[in-house]
C-alpha cells in the first residue's frame, strides 16, 4: 500500500484539536483510507482528522513501518512528541 502524510491545510486553525495532534502518517490504500485509519489511531478523540490534507509521500511504505501521530507543527516538528507506542523508528 502507499504511505499518506495528514497535516492541517494552511491557515485553517479552526481544524486544531485540543489533543495537540497535527499529522499523521498511515500506510493506506488511498486518500479516503487515510483519514479513517488516522482517525483510528485516536479513538478518544472525535474524528481529528475530518477536513485534514491527505498527500501521497509514498508508493510503498517500509515492511517495519507503524502508523503515526504526529504532535506538533508537521514540517517543523516531524515526530516530535509523538504519542507512546504510536512512534517507530526504523527496524
Amino acid at each position: 500500500m502507499a504511505m499518506y502524510l495528514l497535516h492541517r491545510p494552511a491557515g485553517a486553525e479552526h481544524l486544531r484539536n485540543y489533543a495537540g495532534l497535527h499529522g499523521a502518517l498511515v500506510d493506506v490504500a488511498d486518500a479516503a483510507a487515510a483519514r479513517a485509519a488516522a482517525n483510528a489511531l485516536a479513538p478518544d478523540l472525535s474524528a481529528p482528522f475530518a477536513g485534514f490534507t491527505a498527500v501521497l509521500v509514498a508508493d510503498t511504505a517500509s515492511v517495519c513501518f507503524i502508523n503515526a501521530l504526529i504532535q506538533g507543527d508537521v514540517v517543523g516538528n516531524a515526530y516530535a512528541g509523538a504519542r507512546d507506542g504510536e512512534h517507530h523508528v526504523g527496524c
